[in-house]
């Protein structure tokens, strides 16, 4: 693997220059001088919008012949403890205080990371975010007193080092451990593969000739254009710890999806023995707690799917997701997978209209592009799906790679059943 440009790490962070090292890739560093500037609230906001400004920054200072060879990395790094942000301490004082905090509790860290580079003239922009969830011992006074005056973690979001001498303290990590230490490499690597900054051999998409019927391709999310079963099995089963129910296994996710967040939490806690639903209220809201955080958890885009894409969009075909979950994390799992450049037109769950099955969806995405029914084809996974491209009056497409099998499909009366992402091309 070769990076196709010229990296260029917007941060001074020794941390993070070790990281980057690991992947063999050469670069250069010229770290951020720009004032920050937060507006947003939520954690993984705030760390997308700090890389962003670092590396816009940096970008800024190149001249136009090495921004076209270059690409921009930018990241920033935050550690939240039950919504409160724990930056920097700079005093032993504060860090003090920060590590009494994180004492016997779990936080979380994160890092936003954006990349700037051009593809052929345009300037393009990418920004995601990763979250580690750490679980800290209970400290005594004097273990802390000790660490903090080692010295080492003055300059070090949350007051600690996960990779220097507080590494005993830490009792379990959920995620990528070097993105506690500053840059998430699998996640950095994955979307830099996906914004094809990758240089990888293989064979090239296959080419696609649209008939001209066929105009638009409206995709299910979960199970058809990402496998997010280990990320909701992640978020459900947090939810039932929190109300003290025990873990359900991931196949009986593969069930409980497809209709939207709350009815999977009531499926959830039927499937434990809470029929009347009493834990509902509970459980629903730490599903969306963690949900908002973890939903790209471990998701990954289906062999195939990406070069499938391509193939669809250079033949002149539009492409909108059309999802039963929550829009703004609809809009995280799609643009993680594959950029924000891809799809036309991402709609998820939001106020003012109705899930699916309900064909209003696509209807909003058909006014949007100015088309009729007949000119799109509708690809989903499960008899949500089926029913919502019938109900709209598109070809309407089964897909066997996720979540429900092919008699499910057959049933709610599926036009055509692909195995691949592939052949979807032959249908257009």
């Amino acid at each position: 693997m070769k990076c196709t440009k010229n990296i260029v790490l917007a941060s001074g962070s020794p941390r993070r220059r070790e990281l980057l090292t690991l992947l063999g890739w050469e670069f250069e560093v010229i770290p951020s001088d720009c004032e920050e500037e937060i507006t947003e609230k939520r954690p993984s906001r705030i760390v997308s919008q700090l890389s962003a400004q670092k590396a816009e920054n940096v970008w800024e200072k190149l001249s136009e012949e090495r921004q076209e060879e270059s690409l921009v990395l930018g990241a920033d790094t935050i550690v939240a403890l039950d919504g409160l942000i724990l930056g920097k301490p700079y005093t032993e004082e504060r860090a003090v205080e920060m590590l009494q905090r994180l004492s016997g509790n779990a936080h979380q860290v994160f890092t936003g990371v954006t990349l700037i580079w051009m593809d052929r003239g345009k300037k393009k922009t990418h920004t995601f975010y990763d979250m580690t969830e750490v679980k800290v011992a209970s400290l005594s006074a004097a273990e802390i007193q000790d660490y903090v005056e080692k010295g080492t973690c003055l300059d070090k979001a949350g007051a600690y080092g996960i990779q220097n001498e507080f590494a005993p303290y830490v009792t379990e990590i959920c995620g990528d451990y070097s993105n506690v230490v500053g840059l998430p490499l699998a996640a950095v690597y994955a979307q830099m593969k996906r914004c094809g900054l990758i240089h990888m051999s293989g064979a090239a998409a296959p080419a696609l000739v649209s008939s001209g019927k066929i105009k638009g391709v409206i995709f299910d999310l979960d199970g058809t254009l990402a496998d997010t079963l280990e990320s909701i099995t992640y978020c459900g089963n947090y939810a039932m710890r929190a109300c003290k129910l025990p873990e359900i296994p991931p196949e009986k996710y593969r069930y409980f999806v497809g209709e939207g967040s709350d009815t999977l939490i009531r499926r959830c806690l039927i499937y434990s023995g809470d029929d009347e639903l009493k834990l509902f209220e509970k459980a629903y809201a730490r599903y969306q707690i963690i949900f908002q955080e973890k939903c790209t958890y471990n998701v990954t885009a289906y062999p195939g799917m990406m070069e499938t894409l391509q193939a669809m969009k250079a033949g002149g075909i539009r492409l909108a997701v059309l999802s039963n979950k929550p829009h703004e994390q609809a809009l995280d799992v799609v643009y993680s997978l594959y950029g924000r450049e891809l799809f036309d037109t991402v709609l998820g769950n939001r106020p003012g209209i109705a899930k699916k099955p309900s064909a209003q969806g696509v209807q909003e995405i058909l006014k949007g592009w100015d088309m009729e029914a007949s000119d799109v084809m509708y690809v989903g996974d499960t008899a949500t799906d089926m029913m919502t491209g019938n109900a709209a009056g598109a070809l309407t497409v089964g897909v066997l790679w996720g979540f429900r099998d092919r008699a499910e499909l057959e049933k709610h009366r599926a036009q055509q059943i692909v195995e691949r992402p592939e052949e979807l091309l032959d249908l257009l």
